[in-house]
């Protein structure tokens, strides 16, 4: 596997397991609780977001060696 496939598929499991976190998020009855999901779920989308960018990041200086 490359390295490029590997960001993809890592940037889609943040996005999965961000939407297992609003998931619980939205089932949670107790406020506290909500909180610490939705705590989970921002922090997977920063994953996510970081791994994007650096997916994009390493596309453009592989096409720039290439």
């Amino acid at each position: 596997m490359d390295w490029l496939s590997f960001l993809k598929i890592m940037a889609m499991e943040e996005h999965a397991a961000r939407a297992k976190y609003q998931l619980a998020m939205d089932l949670a009855e107790d406020e506290k609780l909500k909180e610490f999901f939705e705590r989970l779920r921002d922090e997977e989308e920063f994953h996510a977001q970081f791994l994007e960018g650096e997916y994009e990041k390493l596309k453009k200086k592989l096409a720039e060696a290439g």
